[in-house]
Formats: structure tokens, sequence, C-alpha cells
């Protein structure tokens, strides 16, 4: 078992004064690429994945023919983008309310989940296949049954033989059929003569458990699996967790760190993680939450690893008040530069309800300097959900909820 030390570095006042004078608004340049209109998907999540050929792909938590969510499809032609809308759910058993970034295989099939709709009304695992020009959806798994997860709203993973892995935010042993309890690891194998096997690998909710994971796992190369729960933990404001293979079989889940906003020495560690978490080249984690820290809105860690002991750092505090951003809904991706690059779901102007897309910048001294965009609304508002991704010249790509000319949201394009 790990050995855990936790500890926060950023002190209230000196954090507050760094704060002041380390922000920039509107250092980047954003872009409207394109503006949803509820045919073709309302409430577009963050993430966003691109194919070998440039185009992007996402989904639509709402609208679409049954107001049940899409999948779209971008492609670029010169500065335009063109929408084709590749599914829309009907909100049964093909599942209902996208909401995990999509992920392709290596036929260039794509996998997401979908957080109602099944066979049981609690979501499902589909499958998207490219035929000529049109796409078919299949439900490769139905969450719901007896001890299953239920409500998956994290992205999957899937490694090179195929299988899938994922979350759900409820269910498991320790669930009792609503969100927020209890809450499953999953792995989803192919079997050789079609259809899937699931296997559960952990059901989170247990004495002293991290409780409702809501995001996507992560894989090392010792294929350890890593990732955060909402709630549970030594002090009930949400865990990150590692699981790790045993040799003849099953998992083993060990708490890597629990968090604990409490005012300790004039420094506030986070609480409540909601999005995923990356890792650098070293193997430590970086991850946010929507809640703690000096400011009270969330804050950006860093787990590091010496031999079997982990040190969680806050990295920055995110602020409720004034232009400050808040509440990063989004997990944090590095730039070729060693810097990393979130959205938060509100702040960044006067009426502090639209959002930014944030860069934070390690610095000599320890702490990590912030500069964001602030959507206004004619531009997007609220983005959440997922990762911010790259494109091959160091563009950034996402989507925000609301706002656009549609007021449906939109999907949108940083320069640095």
């Amino acid at each position: 078992m790990h050995r855990i030390h936790t500890t926060t570095k950023i002190a209230a006042a000196v954090a507050a004064f760094c704060l002041f004078f380390a922000l920039s608004l509107e250092a980047q340049t954003e872009t409207v690429i394109h503006n949803m209109k509820t045919k073709e998907g309302v409430s577009p999540m963050l993430g966003l994945i691109f194919d070998s050929a440039g185009n992007l792909y996402g989904v639509g938590g709402e609208g679409g023919s049954s107001n049940n969510g899409t999948v779209f499809e971008l492609t670029p032609s010169g500065t335009s983008w063109t929408e084709k809308t590749l599914y829309n759910f009907k909100g049964g058993s093909d599942g209902g309310t996208p909401v995990g970034t999509l992920a392709f295989d290596s036929a260039g099939n794509l996998y997401g989940t979908t957080k109602l709709g099944g066979s049981h009304g609690v979501g499902v695992v589909y499958k998207l296949k490219k035929s000529g020009t049109s796409w078919t959806e299949s439900v490769v798994h139905s969450f719901g049954g007896s001890s299953d997860g239920q409500y998956p709203t994290g992205s999957l993973v899937i490694d090179s033989s195929g299988n899938l892995y994922g979350t759900t935010e409820g269910g498991g042993s320790h669930g009792n059929g609503q969100e927020n309890t209890g809450g499953t690891a999953f792995k989803l194998a192919p079997k050789s003569g079609g259809g899937w096997t699931e296997t559960i690998m952990h059901n989170f909710g247990g004495s002293g458990d991290g409780i409702s994971p809501r995001a996507n796992l992560i894989e090392d190369s010792s294929g350890n699996f890593y990732g955060t729960t909402y709630l549970g933990g030594a002090q009930s404001n949400g865990t990150v967790f590692e699981l790790s293979p045993k040799s003849g079989g099953g998992w083993t889940e060990t708490i890597l760190h629990s968090f604990n906003p409490a005012f300790i020495f004039g420094s506030t560690d986070g609480a409540l993680p909601a999005a995923g978490l990356t890792r650098d080249s070293s193997g430590n984690l970086y991850g946010t939450t929507v809640a703690g820290g000096d400011g009270g809105g969330g804050v950006a860690f860093k787990l590091t690893k010496s031999g079997s002991t982990w040190t969680a750092t806050t990295l920055f505090p995110f602020y409720h008040t004034f232009y400050q951003a808040s509440l990063p809904y989004s997990g944090v991706v590095f730039d070729k530069s060693g810097n990393l690059w979130g959205a938060t779901l509100v702040g960044g102007n006067p009426s502090g309800t639209n959002g930014t897309v944030f860069e934070l910048t390690p610095t000599s001294s320890g702490y990590w300097n912030a500069i964001y965009t602030a959507f206004n609304s004619t531009d997007g508002s609220g983005p959440a959900i997922g990762y911010l991704v790259f494109d091959s010249s160091g563009n950034l790509y996402g989507a925000a909820q609301n706002g656009g000319s549609n007021k449906n949201g939109v999907v949108f394009k940083i320069v640095p």
C-alpha cells in the first residue's frame, strides 16, 4: 500500500498578492468556428477529438431530432468549417444525453457514453461505425443490471486489444439508484464471436473510499489506471485513486489523495474534483477541483510521486470574485512548453457567468501564473467537461455549452 502524504503550497495572503498581479485577461485570440443549431445538437461538451484528416468530432448533450443529444463532425475548408450530424440519439434503448468525449479505435470506429437511456434508462456505452458517408450506432453495453454501474459521464480509454475502460458516477454494490452514490470503474472486452463482456474493476463507496467518479480514467505504461471521485474519501470532499492489476486477476485500489479544504495554516486544499487527470513524463498527476482553495472557486493541483509516497500541491487557486475565473469543470493539458491549459465554467468578466480558457505557467518560485481568455456570451459561455485539444500547429479547440449566435453553444478555436 502506498504511504500518502499531503501538503498545500500557497498561503492565502501570498496567493492573493500573486493572483492580483499574475492574471492577464484576453491574452489569447478566440474565434468561433461554429455556432450550434438545435437540429445539430445543443450544449456541446468541451472535449473534442481530431481524426488524421483534421476533422473535429464532438457531442451535444441535448438537441437533435429527438432532443436527446447528438454526435457531430466539423470538417475544415480554408477558414470555414462544415457541420455534419453523425447520429441523433432517441433517448430509448440507443442511449440519450451524451456527455463523455469521443474516442477512436484503430479501425476508425467512434465510441462514447451516454448518461441516460439504454435498457434500464441509466446510460450506455455506444459505438459508431462508418460505412461510406454514413454512420451506424450500436450499443456496446447498457448499464443498470444487478450491481452494475449507472450514469456514465466520462470518456473511454481504448487499449491496443480493443478493450474499453471507463467509470460510472452511480450504481455498483454501494449505489442506491441515485447519482452521486456508489459508482464503478469498468472494463468492456470484445468477445471473439461478437458482443462484449463487462468486468467491474472497482465498486466505489465503501468505508473511507471515494464516491462517484465522474470523469475518465488514464493509464500508465504498467497498466495502472488513475482517476478522481467527486465525493468521498477521508474528508468526504473527493479523492484521487489508482487501480493496479493483481497478478492473479482483479484490481487493487489505492487512494493517493483525499481532498481536505479545511483552512490549515493559511492554506487550503481543493475539493470536489469533477474532471479527469493528466500525467507528465515523470509520472506526476495534474488535475482540477471545482471547490475549495483560497478563493473558494477550486484549484489546479499536482500529485508528485517519490518512492511510494504521493505529495499533493496546490498550483493555483481560482477565485469567485471580480473578474476571476472559477469552477474548472475541465481537466488540464500540457502544451509543448510545459504550460497547462483548461477551462472554467464561470468568471472572467463583470457578470461572472460566461467562463474562461486559462493557461497556467510555472515560475521559478514554484507558483504558477495564470493568463486567461474570457467568454462574453456572444462567443460562447460555460465551457465544461473534458479537455481542450491541440492541433498540429499548437492551436486549441473546444466547445462551450451556451451562448453564440443561436444561444445553443459554440465550437471555438484559441490561438495562443
